[in-house]
């Protein structure tokens, strides 16, 4: 990895942080987003003390809104001219109804809206390549349970999920993005499933429901430098596939994607939903719901 060029969105805390860092190390020139200064700061400082390393660079921006996400992308050409590799670990969890000033419920713009975004404007701005890779990290697992399937071509319906309801749609969303985004940019990508995570992202959920879930992970909670090695893992073994996608998560290793992410029909409903809904929140963009080839 040395000298390459390594993007990470939510890069300053949790996964995103310890991956950045992990990246450092192995002389990966690496650009970090977030929102915080101070933990951006912080990761920095870490940075400098590896000697014979990588370098990071911090690019500030709140991707709940997706104006912010479209200039971070021009900033971002401006840096580089091309992307070897982007690790998508931006993300929130809460559990309360809240939209942000674009009318998208928050948890779906930040989660999942923001990535396709961040990819749309990086492939109009000629920064993908046949050999970027990038790794979406969701909920990916062998089979979709259920209750967790949702479908995305009635976007008021999307519009109606609020809550926990939409962290959930986020997830399958990026799930199925994984596989739609190969096709539609041309790269390798990667759909990772973590597991549950040392991180602070259920900060934002009342007591009594982290309390109520807390025995659920007690004793399979990995920390986020554990993550960050098996992700790089992952990637380097990847590095050298063809144009596709794969799916991996903490305790399967590598599998095929379940049939309901991979559904043509259900890949083009979340594309033109995906396209509608940024459409709206940039109030007169030049997007269109025109499949590209």
């Amino acid at each position: 990895m040395k000298k390459k060029t390594v993007v990470i969105t939510g890069g300053t805390d949790g996964i995103g942080a310890a991956t950045a860092l992990e990246y450092c190390r192995r002389g990966a020139n690496v650009i970090i987003i977030g929102r915080s200064h101070v933990k951006a700061d912080e990761i920095v400082r870490q940075a400098n003390k590896f000697s014979s390393a990588g370098t990071i660079e911090v690019l500030i921006s709140d991707f709940s809104i997706m104006k912010n996400v479209k200039n971070t992308v021009q900033r971002l050409r401006e840096k580089v001219s091309s992307i070897d590799v982007i690790i998508h670990a931006v993300g929130i969890l809460i559990s309360k109804t809240e939209h942000t000033t674009e009318g998208i419920e928050k948890d779906f713009a930040v989660s999942y809206l923001s990535r396709f975004v961040f990819m749309e404007e990086a492939s109009a701005h000629n920064l993908l390549t046949e050999q970027t890779i990038m790794l979406n990290i969701a909920a990916s697992a062998p089979k979709i349970p259920r209750y967790a399937q949702m479908e995305f071509h009635d976007i008021a319906e999307v519009r109606s999920r609020v809550g926990m309801k939409s962290h959930g749609q986020a997830q399958l969303a990026n799930d199925i993005f994984t596989g739609l985004a190969a096709h539609r940019y041309g790269i390798t990508t990667i759909g990772y499933g973590p597991g549950s995570v040392n991180t602070k992202i259920r900060r934002e959920l009342p007591k009594i429901l982290v309390a109520l879930i807390q025995p659920f992970f007690a004793f399979s909670t990995r920390e986020p430098f554990e993550v960050a090695r098996q992700i790089v893992s992952i990637v380097e073994d990847k590095s050298r596939l063809m144009v596709g996608q794969v799916h991996y998560c903490n305790k399967n290793g590598s599998f095929p994607a379940d049939p309901f992410i991979t559904d043509t029909q259900r890949k083009q409903a979340l594309l033109k939903t995906s396209l509608t809904l940024v459409h709206d929140a940039l109030s007169g963009s030049t997007y269109s719901a025109i499949e590209r080839h």
